[in-house]
Formats: C-alpha cells, structure tokens, sequence
C-alpha cells in the first residue's frame, strides 16, 4: 500500500517547520475574479481565451486524454497533515475538509484511512530524491516526463496522485478510460515557502489534490497557483478557483475528456463574458 509507506518515510524525513507568516492587512487588494487588464475589463473572446488557457496549463484534459474522461476523485478524501505541531495540523486539515466540502467532492467523517498526505518538510527535493529511491514502485503509473518534472522542477510545492483506470464503455458520448483519483501526496517545501501564510499554502495545497493537475502547471494570476510568483492578493482560493472546482465536480464523469474541457472553460466565464 502507498500511503502506510509514506506514512513511515514522513517520520523519518518531516521535521517541524518554523511558523508560516500570519497574513497582513493590505487593503490595496482586488477581488481575484476581476478579469481586468488596465482597468478595462476583457472582451468575451479575451475571457475566453484566457480561460481556455487556464484549463489547458492546468493539463486536467490534455490533448493524449481527449478521450479519457477528466481525473477526479469518486472516493472520500481523508487528509492528514504531518510535519507540523499538532494544533497547527488541525488547522490544515480542517480547512483542507472546508474546501472539499465547498467543491462538492466527499470527505470523509471521523476516523479513516488516510489517503491525502500533506507533507511539511524542510527540503522537497530531497525528500522526493530518499522517497524514490527507497519505493520507485510507488512511482509506476507516472511516466518518465512527469516523473522528472516532480525530482527536477524547483517548485515550493510538488505533488502527486494514485489513479484508478477503468474501461469507459461503449458509449458514444462516454471515455474510453475512466480516471479516478484515489489518493495525493503534497509535499511542501516550507523553505521555499516561507512568507506565504499557513491558509494560503494549505488551500494551495487542497486545489491541486482535487484538481488532477500536472506539476508543470504554470502559475496563473487568477489562481492560488500564483502564490509563490506574486503573494500579494493569492492568499485563498480565488473566484476562478472555486468555479473551476465546483465545475470538475458537477460535470457529469463518465464523458470525453475533450467534451468536460469545454464545460471547465464555460465554467470560468461570467454570465456577461458568455453573451
């Protein structure tokens, strides 16, 4: 199983971080959802192509998937929080549980079987480098591309998921593959993170284990991907965020990928962006 085994290398390799910032008052801030380039609000056609963007460096849907459905998850998330003192774990987690409630994906209650590990740690890449070579195993479902994305990219924060493939069917409208996702490790660098508050780097932290992404994703303005680009107003899920979220776990799941990209871009645009 993977994650009693990340459970173990977690003990051996987390330690107990400094304290994150607390979040300053600023109140110069934006409302994240502003599509505004310059005080001017986009076209439609602009809204689109920035959104349809989003979707595409996310890599939720990817072209080599456009006939696999999206991966989301159809279990219960059960998160757990290790690497931080305990009162501060269980604010992680309870704000993790807070997200996915308000996504509409299901948490579990009570006692369960961890299947979302938050790992801070004071070096990521080292941590993925012991992690990997003690259970390159854990590792056999990702390909080489991605594999070298998650030891190589200098990033704050890296991820990645467990995912259950399953015969689509024969329906004309249905995935040849269904993705479902069954678990996610998230690593947190709390080095290179420091400056971003504890909330921030955990609803980080909850958008990519719900969302499916790949570690390449670019930092986008509109997003919490933007955190650790620019912190300045990326302290919490955005409007984009939420939309796209709610969409991923509204849209019906057993349909091509390429028709479920289509949603998640409609999604992201506001009823006047769609007239």
């Amino acid at each position: 199983m993977l994650f009693p085994r990340l459970l173990l290398a977690a003990a051996l390799f987390a330690q107990t971080p400094a304290a994150f910032a607390e979040p300053a008052a600023d109140a110069t801030l934006r409302s994240p959802d502003d599509i505004v380039v310059e005080g001017e609000r986009l076209t439609r056609e602009e809204a689109k192509k920035r959104a349809n963007a989003f979707i595409r460096t996310l890599g939720v849907a990817p072209g080599i998937y456009s006939q696999d459905s999206v991966a989301r998850w159809t279990v219960r998330l059960c998160p757990r929080a290790l690497g931080l003192s305990d009162e501060h774990a269980a604010l992680v987690e309870g704000w993790f549980r807070d997200t996915v409630r308000s996504s509409g994906a299901r948490i579990a209650d009570g006692k369960c079987d961890t299947n979302v590990l938050l790992l801070f740690v004071d070096d990521g890449a080292n941590f993925i480098k012991l992690f990997k070579a003690r259970y390159p195993g854990q590792f056999a479902d990702m390909s080489g591309p991605d594999i070298r994305d998650l030891v190589e990219l200098d990033k704050p924060v890296r991820w990645w998921y467990s995912v259950r493939r399953t015969s689509g069917g024969l329906s004309l409208i249905g995935p040849q593959t269904l993705r479902s996702i069954e678990g996610a490790t998230i690593v947190i660098d709390v080095n290179d993170a420091e400056g971003a508050t504890l909330r921030a780097v955990t609803d980080y932290a909850a958008f990519v284990a719900l969302s499916g992404i790949r570690i390449r994703a670019e930092p986008q303005s509109q997003s919490i991907l933007g955190l650790f680009d620019d912190r300045q107003g990326k302290r919490e899920l955005t409007e984009w965020d939420k939309r796209f979220l709610t969409a991923l776990y509204t849209i019906p799941h057993e349909r091509k990928g390429r028709y479920q990209r289509g949603r998640l871009v409609g999604a992201l645009l506001k009823p006047d962006d769609k007239e």
